[in-house]
């Protein structure tokens, strides 16, 4: 029963998913998105070969994707906790756990279809680009994203500010103590490595290959996180 219930409310998550979140992804977007095309469409006369597009769309993805992770990612748990919909939600017998981690597949995969959209419209207005390297970036910064967000969300009501505060110490201080040791070098340990991000974008997109490493080491540390988060759910009163 609590199975066929949680398959239940797949159906109202990705509702939801397209009602309170596409559509201002849609929108931020394509607004972020026009900022950089229009002007480089008006010098350029509205040529673009395809090394230009995809430069275009390093500097677009650059601003955009983090954004619209964040938007995605934003309230994933802490939402129902601050408006009280978790009552409604857990009348039934429906693992806690269980619902959230599937809240998260579901935003990721909306988060997906809303990038092929923007990808669309990106081959109306600037150039046809292969879809698969974008798409890919998409899902690593959603996925390394996606478990601090979800832990920080399964314990705290106001998640976005820290989230973007773990985002931004990861980044200043690794630009900041890189080459340090001591204690400076332990903070930068604790951190997420979100910084290695940002050389993936460009190894992804041009080269078509990816820092190993990297990706295993940022993945790793957002699963740690989201395992974390369940834990959370599974011991701790939404209430």
């Amino acid at each position: 029963m609590t199975g066929a219930n949680l398959r239940r409310y797949a159906y109202w998550q990705l509702r939801d998913f397209a009602r309170d979140r596409a559509i201002a992804l849609l929108i931020i977007s394509i607004a972020i998105g026009f900022t950089i095309i229009g002007p480089i469409r008006a010098v350029n006369g509205g040529e673009f070969d395809r090394d230009r597009a995809m430069s275009v769309l390093s500097i677009v993805m650059t601003q955009v994707v983090y954004i619209t992770s964040f938007v995605t990612l934003n309230g994933i748990v802490s939402n129902d906790r601050k408006l009280g919909y978790y009552r409604f939600l857990f009348s039934k017998p429906v693992s806690i756990p269980a619902y959230y981690a599937q809240q998260f597949v579901v935003y990721f995969v909306g988060f997906l279809v809303v990038w092929l959209l923007l990808l669309g419209i990106f081959a109306i207005f600037a150039a046809p680009v292969p879809p698969l390297a974008p798409l890919a970036f998409c899902a690593l910064v959603y996925l390394s994203f996606g478990g601090i967000a979800f832990l920080i969300s399964s314990l705290f009501r106001y998640d976005w500010p820290i989230l973007a505060a773990v985002f931004l110490a990861s980044a200043i201080f690794q630009s900041m103590w890189a080459a340090q040791e001591g204690w400076r070098r332990m903070v930068l340990s604790v951190l997420p490595p979100l910084y290695k991000l940002g050389p993936a974008l460009d190894d992804i997109l041009r080269r078509g290959t990816v820092d190993t490493n990297s990706v295993l080491w940022l993945l790793g540390y957002s699963a740690l996180c989201f395992a974390a988060g369940l834990y959370v759910l599974r011991n701790r009163s939404l209430a």
